[in-house]
């Protein structure tokens, strides 16, 4: 089996797992209990929050919880627009679908502006700038993009949003975290989320983090836990496992890419070699781990199917709208053709990814005309 889609989701690391299946047996009972086992379990969470505030350098953030990244997204956007009636919110036409959707729903209460993309799929800075006014309430922009790769410049966003104070920046760092190495602060961001499983972590846990000064509207009713934000009982097991995967590949992050880099950088020359599909990706400001391309002849979904024939595992695109039957967005944002958008895979690459895998992925493409 030869597995290329690590964006959509990752094998559980043996470390992590082996930690989640310790914590199950050891700390089983409920942290907000007053008794022993509950103080025990409390302290562990403890323990396991500032891991993960120390590893990322934090220093003046709060850390929430959340099911998986789709609900973090959720909670952050309508926990901060729904403290206002109004007002202007600026995010982007190649959000994922977690952010986008949120943001098409808010339309009709709010004033939302989709920022444009150039050639290499980057937000337009200037236009931002231009949109950036003291009614802005949310800025919402994703740092690595999961369909194309692109790297968002999120040092230039920040410098202009902070001239707003009323202006929260929240930032999807789902493909970021754990895989490339932050060219910002990410003290300098009100808001961004993450999801365990994108590296290496366990599924059904992700996070939403914040700093300290932010009120978010209430959406869920419980208990007072997890800030009033996120209530009920919380998952310690798969807390725990999440700061065991931080632990081991945030300062991994830079030896792995490098790696990754390499692997991409000859997967995209020898494509190039290919007549019969274009790259989507661009060359610049992207991440190695993702490279789209598009059979100009050949739907999409056919050529998963056809690759997986081989044994090789690929996707359409975000695995949270795979099964929808329409162009892929953000590649149409890209290029503008809607033939490419709807004829376009996905291959996304890991540390565990072999240069012989890359050579069997060739292979079997070459052979598809």
């Amino acid at each position: 089996m030869i597995y290329l889609d690590y964006g959509a989701t990752t094998p559980i690391d043996e470390e992590v797992l082996q930690k989640y299946i310790e914590v199950s047996k050891t700390f089983f009972a409920n942290p907000n209990s007053l008794h022993k086992l509950g103080q025990e379990s409390n302290y562990m969470f403890d323990v396991a929050v500032n891991e993960i505030k120390n590893i990322l350098r934090l220093k003046n953030h709060e850390i929430v919880f959340t099911a998986n990244a789709t609900e973090a997204n959720n909670l952050a956007i309508f926990g901060i627009v729904e403290k206002h009636k109004s007002g202007k919110i600026i995010t982007t036409k190649i959000e994922h679908p977690s952010v986008y959707n949120v943001m098409k729903s808010l339309e009709d209460r709010f004033n939302v502006i989709y920022l444009d993309i150039d050639e290499n799929g980057l937000v337009d800075l200037n236009q931002l700038e231009k949109e950036l006014t003291k009614d802005t309430i949310l800025v919402s922009i994703m740092w690595v993009n999961n369909i194309i790769g692109t790297i968002q410049k999120i040092g230039k966003v920040i410098d202009l949003v902070k001239k707003y104070p009323k202006a929260k920046l929240h930032v999807d760092a789902v493909q970021g975290l754990c895989k490339i190495e932050p060219n910002f602060d990410l003290n300098d961001v009100d808001i961004f989320t993450f999801s365990s499983h994108k590296f290496y972590g366990p599924k059904g846990i992700g996070g939403l983090i914040f700093k300290k000064e932010i009120e978010f509207a209430k959406r869920l009713y419980g208990a007072s836990n997890q800030f009033n934000i996120k209530p009920g009982t919380i998952s310690l097991p798969l807390i725990v496992a999440t700061a065991k995967a931080f632990q081991k590949f945030y300062p991994s992050a830079k030896e792995h890419y490098e790696y990754v880099k390499m692997l991409n950088l000859y997967l995209r020359e020898q494509l190039e070699k290919n007549e019969n599909l274009v790259i989507n990706t661009p060359k610049e400001n992207v991440s190695y781990y993702v490279l789209n391309l598009s059979f100009p002849n050949i739907n999409g979904e056919t050529i998963v199917h056809t690759l997986e024939q081989d044994n090789i595992y690929v996707s359409t695109g975000s695995a949270c709208s795979s099964k929808l039957k329409r162009p892929e967005r953000t590649v149409f944002e890209l290029t503008k053709d809607e033939n490419r958008a709807s004829k376009s895979i996905r291959v996304t690459l890991s540390h565990l990814t072999t240069k012989e895998e890359i050579d069997a992925l060739l292979l079997s493409i070459n052979r598809i005309r």
